[in-house]
């Protein structure tokens, strides 16, 4: 083969693979989850877990958690408990859905997942639900937080439930 034909094969699979690369971004993906006790009348009956089986998580790695601040402000609020707090990053394909990134914590009765999407916007998309553990009324009853929610990046985005809530942020991972 010749040198001219090396270089231009050589070339065009750099090319290739360079544009095959481009649609993956490495985003960040952090979680605040607090329970809330603010005055409602609306009724929950849910008792079992509406959550489907997954077959498949995201593979992730551990983000570094720039939320502290957020999580510090909830904890001083009289009304506020955050619980669970972690951070990821993933890499996630341009006009997709990703896999879903597995949310447990047994000690908070906390489970679900979320994922995020890409295309020409951002979307956060969660599933979690959480079981109190304090007795009363509302004894075995889940509430959960279902929603798909566009987000721009670095800015932290608010999911809402009258008896917990969740802050979320995706950034990108250079």
């Amino acid at each position: 083969m010749s040198e001219p034909l090396r270089i231009h094969l050589f070339l065009l699979l750099f090319c290739w693979h360079s544009w095959a690369n481009a649609d993956i971004r490495k985003l960040q993906v952090e979680l605040i989850v607090f329970a809330q006790s603010a005055p409602t009348t609306e009724l929950f009956e849910q008792t079992e877990t509406k959550i489907l089986p997954v077959k498949r998580y995201a593979s992730v790695q551990l983000g570094t958690k720039t939320m502290r601040s957020e999580y510090s402000r909830l904890s001083r609020a009289g009304n506020y408990r955050p619980f669970y707090y972690n951070s990821w990053q993933m890499q996630v394909n341009s006009d997709q859905l990703s896999l879903p990134i597995h949310i447990l914590s047994s000690e908070q009765n906390l489970q679900g997942w979320i994922k995020i999407q890409r295309g020409s916007l951002l979307h956060v998309v969660a599933d979690l639900e959480y079981l109190p553990s304090h007795s009363g009324e509302s004894e075995g009853l889940i509430y959960r937080i279902a929603e798909k929610r566009r987000v721009l990046l670095n800015e932290v985005h608010f999911l809402d439930h009258p008896y917990f809530g969740a802050l979320v942020k995706v950034s990108p991972v250079d």
